[in-house]
């Protein structure tokens, strides 16, 4: 399933992904959602047979097909002993965090999604997805009577109770963990663009104690920013997709993964490494000769340099840090 990648998993003390969609053969596609996704529920002895220790579940997909898809997803990844986090039969099992005990650490994890399909977010009576409902307005930049077709400034924020609730759960959650990570996914999709509301979350989930902060959606590689000294990663692409969507471009096949040591102050020695993403077929780790390695590292040096992050490339790896 994961091919040359699967050995890292192995390998490594903890790992974690989003889980795009549910994996399950039951359900009804989502009414009027123009994009339904699902995986065979044989899919899940791949992410057992590689050790990955949690997946996020929070994000536009988990529902396409229902309740009962969800469920299916809950009980194969349970039943496999993977943890999950970001979705639940009730908003307080959304809400809840998964831990790992390794190495005389306690790791925490906590997912959260901006991408809100109708009828996605949980509640106290209703199965869903934790949510964190984010607004959009369009200015405009200059006198329309004066400029006439002049572009929109997009304004985005977060609803100001959602991100409250954010941070009680992660200082709340923090003091139950050494080392909490927490997975967002956010952005516009087929756009490296960090969004305001992107950097607002990232911020008040650090200032609140988390360690680290990851995201997803885009379907392209985002910037990497460090924000007091702890990774945010805006968007990694995809690492395997199970089919080619009609939008999709060739930058969907750049893509990296992050490693980094985590100990009691939080994350250090942060890395990537270039692969090409699997559509249909598994991922590939990429070598530094590859010449799509050079393209990953010289489109993440443009997304990330307007944030002070340097990126350093080595012979098996590319260091990253803050400036």
């Amino acid at each position: 399933m994961f091919g040359d990648i699967t050995p890292l998993f192995q390998r490594a003390d903890v790992s974690f992904f989003n889980l795009e969609l549910p994996l399950s053969d039951r359900g009804e596609s989502a009414r009027g959602k123009a994009i339904c996704h699902r995986g065979l529920p044989v899919n899940v002895d791949g992410i057992a047979e590689a050790g990955v220790s949690c997946v996020n579940l929070a994000n536009n997909h988990v529902l396409d097909y229902g309740d009962v898809a969800m469920f299916d997803t809950f009980d194969l990844l349970d039943r496999k002993r993977i943890g999950r986090f970001g979705a639940g039969r009730n908003i307080e099992e959304a809400r809840k965090g998964y831990v790992i005990d390794k190495n005389g650490l306690r790791i925490g994890f906590l997912g959260y999604t901006t991408t809100l399909p109708t009828g996605f977010a949980a509640t106290s009576e209703c199965p869903g997805v934790n949510a964190l409902q984010v607004y959009t307005a369009y200015q405009p930049r200059a006198s329309l009577a004066e400029y006439p077709g002049t572009a929109p400034q997009i304004v985005t924020w977060t609803d100001p109770l959602h991100l409250q609730a954010l941070r009680s759960d992660v200082a709340a959650f923090r003091k139950q963990v050494d080392v909490l990570l927490i997975y967002v996914h956010w952005g516009t999709s087929m756009s490296p663009h960090v969004h305001d509301f992107q950097r607002e979350i990232a911020k008040a989930a650090i200032d609140a104690g988390a360690h680290g902060v990851f995201g997803g959606h885009q379907h392209v590689m985002s910037a990497i920013e460090f924000y007091r000294g702890c990774p945010v990663v805006y968007g990694s692409a995809n690492l395997l997709f199970d089919t080619w969507t009609s939008f999709f471009t060739d930058e969907t096949l750049k893509t990296f993964l992050f490693g980094a040591s985590i100990g009691p102050d939080g994350l250090s020695d942060c890395h990537l490494l270039p692969a090409k993403t699997g559509v249909d077929v598994p991922p590939r780790l990429l070598s530094r000769r590859d010449p799509l390695w050079g393209a990953i590292y010289e489109t993440l040096q443009r997304h990330s340099g307007a944030f002070e992050t340097r990126l350093t490339a080595r012979e098996d790896a590319i260091e990253v840090s803050c400036n």
